[in-house]
């Protein structure tokens, strides 16, 4: 399942905090020498402050991408009705940096208008929209997301939400902490040097400045698209006026969930999708078995002897093993020559 984006990674249930916690606990000893440190040397302390608003927020950046999703166990693969999409560009506020492109999945077998508690208990897959132990034993709320489509077509039905990963919030971090490092040095320099440090630290504390802000501008821009996963469809086809013609979807991906909403499960990242159908209002009799034969032909491809031959010179075209390949060689590997001591 090679070509997927992924910038995150997901927490143990027993290990998530809320982002106000996780800050002002990554913050705490930063917090206490930089008041120190500007005690001492006032005015200079005084630049100390954009670098402890820099530390934040590199701090809220790596809840974001370590600690806000959290893991449910593993990858899992399931087959859904696109009920709505959501683009990675329209956000807005902070979180316009939150460049993933989501879907929003019905789940076999149930019907438009499912509700959550009707999800939950379907077979085989709506334990994927379920609370889990972990979840409510830890991080202690849980909703659940709903979607409907376009006027209401198909109607508003309990959905297994799914995201392809842009690194809006992983370009900003890399911004930031250049920025971080500018901050420290604004303040070490005017320390450091009577006078004339003072301007250099205002000048470096403007590049820092700059410096978060490029990494925001970058972030903006690096978004994320079905496309971006290998052999993904490069449309996703909603639901018509009459709630008919969306994808039917093979998604499978990390099985976590959100803790940044009032609390749902996601495929997050995306690892690997395909369209094997339309809805036309019911489902093909042959969606499990169809399932199936995926998620075999997926896991085989995972497997090691299959990634080490397909790394091989004459598996490595693109266009076409005749217009961009290379033959196998055939010729036997050299005899080892005697050991000379």
């Amino acid at each position: 399942m090679a070509g997927f984006k992924q910038y995150t990674a997901c927490s143990q249930p027993s290990q998530w905090m809320s982002p106000a916690a996780y800050v002002a606990t990554a913050t705490a000893a930063i917090a206490a020498v930089f008041a120190v440190m500007g005690i001492g040397t006032f005015p200079c302390g005084l630049l100390l402050i954009e670098a402890f608003a820099i530390a934040g927020t590199i701090a809220f950046c790596d809840w974001w991408l370590n600690v806000r999703l959290v893991c449910l166990g593993g990858d899992e693969s399931v087959i859904g009705m696109v009920v709505s999409v959501e683009p990675s560009t329209g956000k807005s506020g902070f979180g316009a940096l939150d460049t993933d492109w989501s879907m929003n999945l019905l789940v076999y077998p149930t019907m438009p208008g499912v509700t959550q508690p009707e999800l939950e208990v379907s077979v085989p897959y709506g334990f994927l929209a379920a609370e889990t132990d972990g979840v409510r034993d830890h991080v202690k709320f849980f909703r659940g997301e709903f979607a409907e489509g376009k006027d209401g077509k198909p109607a508003r039905s309990a959905i297994l939400h799914a995201e392809f990963e842009g690194a809006g919030m992983h370009d900003f971090r890399i911004g930031l902490l250049v920025a971080y490092g500018l901050a420290l040095a604004a303040w070490f320099v005017c320390a450091a040097v009577p006078v004339i440090g003072w301007i250099v630290g205002i000048v470096l504390a403007i590049l820092a400045f700059l410096a978060a802000l490029i990494g925001g501008l970058v972030g903006l821009g690096d978004t994320a698209d079905p496309s971006d996963v290998e052999g993904a469809p490069t449309e996703i086809h909603q639901p018509d006026d009459q709630g008919l013609g969306a994808d039917l979807l093979y998604v499978r991906g990390r099985w976590v969930f959100d803790s940044l909403h009032e609390g749902w499960n996601e495929l997050h990242p995306i690892k690997a999708c395909t369209r094997v159908g339309s809805w036309t209002g019911a489902w093909p009799a042959d969606t499990v078995a169809v399932k199936d034969r995926l998620d075999e032909a997926f896991d085989a491809a995972e497997r090691d002897d299959v990634v080490g031959r397909q790394q091989q010179p004459e598996h490595r075209w693109t266009v076409h093993p005749a217009v961009d390949g290379c033959p196998r060689s055939m010729e036997p590997p050299p005899e080892e020559g005697p050991v000379i001591h």
